[in-house]
């Protein structure tokens, strides 16, 4: 069975000839830049974009932490979504954490907007970037990078845009997200290093957590399934739900047929502390997981029809739930399936977590 990539072919064909139609230009612009040898240049100022989802920033935390192990001295800024601001600089996971909204980011076609991070990106290039990375493949991405005038940078050029990279990078679809970003950071060297955190074990006083939530409604689990997995955990484990916008419905119905299940409401940051003390989480693919492994609590992530080699939550305490058919729905999406997500069974989801939190026991 063939690895689904992280574009889709006809984004990448239509990308790269809008690529190409631009190559003359800024082929013609960088002839004037001047050229820099990594080898002999001081590297003071580092740039790292990623500011597509929250999960991005968490899932190449070691990178960050691989790139300042090799450039202690370096000051290393981190490009990111507003959502996840307060978390990174909670975390620590760069000197510095400037937030953006991009407007591809959300398929928002404003020109003033374009036109505000474009004067963003001009700012930062009074930064005098030395090296700079982008993990993302992302034509768009691409160009704002080429904006901050980095002296090196480094960038996959899937969907085009080569020409805006010093050091632009062949990407190998099949490789998981954090896979793609430490190939890239071992071109100068760095090497990946392990998660900070020290696995803590089961906590047998934690709950199982639901954290409904996800980006994409495709991505997303039915209501009617999630109160089906509750009804069964609530009989054996302590049991409490994220409240967040995607969880409303689910929490109004609970609250009138199940009163044994706790609930939890706050922002990330707090979230990120009390989520360390549960016993696992269980979430579609989201942000959820991605922030499970970091605290290194088992994390059982629910897939539909996209492939979880690509982007599941890097941990050795992880399981991930699929459909036990391969997707022949019809979809308005490449990789995404809703008929795929509603397949999985509660009592599947259930076995899985009984089973996943025996062996940490069993540990």
């Amino acid at each position: 069975m063939l690895v689904q990539g992280v574009y889709n072919k006809k984004i990448i064909f239509w990308s790269q000839i809008f690529s190409s139609l631009f190559y003359p230009y800024f082929k013609i612009i960088n002839y004037f830049r001047p050229i820099f040898d990594l080898d002999s240049l001081e590297i003071k100022t580092i740039l790292v974009t990623e500011y597509h989802r929250i999960g991005d920033v968490l899932i190449i935390e070691p990178v960050l932490r691989s790139i300042k192990k090799k450039y202690p001295n370096a000051h290393l800024i981190l490009i990111c979504n507003e959502n996840v601001e307060n978390l990174a600089r909670y975390l620590g996971l760069a000197d510095e954490v400037i937030p953006i909204n991009a407007p591809w980011t959300n398929w928002s076609w404003s020109v003033l907007k374009w036109w505000r991070v474009r004067s963003f990106a001009k700012q930062l290039s009074s930064r005098q970037i030395d090296l700079a990375f982008d993990f993302k493949g992302d034509l768009r991405n691409g160009w704002f990078l080429w904006l901050t005038y980095p002296k090196v940078s480094f960038g996959y050029d899937t969907t085009g845009g080569g020409y805006f990279f010093t050091n632009p990078i062949k990407m190998n679809q099949g490789l998981h997200q954090l896979d793609r970003a430490e190939k890239m950071v071992s071109k100068i060297g760095c090497q990946l290093v392990d998660r900070q955190n020290t696995p803590q074990g089961l906590n047998d006083n934690g709950a199982v957590v639901l954290h409904v939530g996800a980006t994409d409604q495709r991505r997303s689990w039915p209501t009617k399934n999630w109160i089906t997995l509750v009804d069964m955990l609530s009989n054996k484990f302590k049991t409490s739900i994220v409240e967040t916008n995607e969880s409303k419905q689910l929490i109004e119905q609970l609250k009138k047929t199940n009163s044994q299940v706790e609930y939890f409401k706050g922002d990330l940051i707090e979230f990120t502390g009390w989520l360390a003390q549960q016993k696992c989480l269980v979430c579609p693919d989201s942000m959820a997981g991605h922030l499970a492994a970091y605290v290194q609590i088992p994390v059982v992530s629910l897939f539909g029809s996209q492939a979880p080699e690509l982007t599941s939550p890097v941990t050795n305490l992880g399981v991930v739930v699929k459909p036990e058919r391969p997707c022949d729905h019809k979809s308005n999406h490449w990789r995404l399936c809703r008929k795929c997500m509603e397949s999985i069974s509660p009592l599947t989801v259930y076995g899985v977590i009984y089973n996943h939190i025996d062996k940490e026991i069993d540990k």
